[in-house]
């Protein structure tokens, strides 16, 4: 069986497509295989492309940009999906809050992004949350750049976590 995973923020313009974009990449070039695409939680970007920062940023590190129509999450997507994967607590209740009239056996499991950045991993408390990802839009390139970094080291946790899950759907 070959795992699933949504990547869920808020408008699908940002945070969410950067994680599916690197996670195909590192799946691609290791051979690996998943399921993978994003959503937002809003719609209010639905129908948009990448915010043209974040595209910047993600082209000049090797990733692909074009193709990409921002969409919104929905409790039968999140029923064909394995595991969703939220960028903040806010996208977190919200996808709890969608998948609360799903029968158990369809429900994704949530899980948030930094809980598979090994930084965090190192430093925070036992039962604590991790840490929300912060939202670049409007803000400074530095920002963009900081949420593809924080992506980025948190893609082999979820490429292990995945892989994982498929093994135990074997």
């Amino acid at each position: 069986m070959v795992a699933s995973v949504v990547f869920v923020c808020t408008g699908n313009i940002c945070r969410s497509v950067t994680a599916e974009r690197v996670l195909q990449n590192h799946l691609e070039r290791s051979g690996a295989e998943a399921v993978v695409d994003s959503a937002g939680i809003s719609d209010e970007e639905a129908g948009n492309p990448i915010d043209p920062t974040q595209a910047r940023v993600l082209k000049t590190a090797g990733y692909r940009t074009e193709d990409h129509v921002a969409r919104q999450i929905t409790s039968e997507w999140l029923a064909e999906r394995d595991v969703a994967i939220a960028m903040t607590r806010r996208h977190h209740r919200a996808l709890q809050n969608l998948i609360a009239d799903l029968p158990a056996e369809v429900r994704p499991q949530l899980r948030m992004l930094r809980e598979f950045d090994p930084r965090v991993a190192a430093e925070k408390a036992v039962d604590a949350p991790a840490p929300d990802v912060p939202d670049p839009w409007a803000g400074q390139l530095k920002n963009f750049e900081e949420t593809l970094e924080t992506i980025e080291v948190s893609v082999p946790g979820i490429t292990d976590y995945l892989h994982s899950l498929a093994e135990q759907t074997r």
